[in-house]
């Protein structure tokens, strides 16, 4: 969460929300394939905060944020199951 916090204090989110200026629907397309995919790299855990960080700079309506964090959060977990080296709440035992 520190490196978060660092991000965010470099502005480095409000780089990215300049290049998101789109409709919803295709943000929450984008921001669902990018979760997936970063999710194969990283912890789920590491990958929802991330991105909710990066939402926090996107959206400003409450309901918005919502929809997307439960969105992002399932793009995630499906990212650690994808991945060859799941994460320990993904493997079936």
């Amino acid at each position: 969460m520190t490196i978060v916090e660092i991000i965010d204090t470099l502005e480095v989110f409000s780089i990215i929300t300049d290049l998101f200026k789109t409709k919803k629907v295709k943000l929450i397309w984008i921001l669902s394939v990018l979760t997936l995919f970063l999710s194969d790299a990283l912890d789920n855990m590491t990958t929802a905060i991330v991105m909710a960080a990066l939402l926090r700079n996107l959206l400003k309506d409450l309901k918005d944020i919502w929809v997307f964090a439960a969105v992002i959060v399932i793009a995630a977990t499906a990212g650690g199951a994808r991945a060859n080296i799941a994460d320990v709440t993904t493997c079936i035992p």
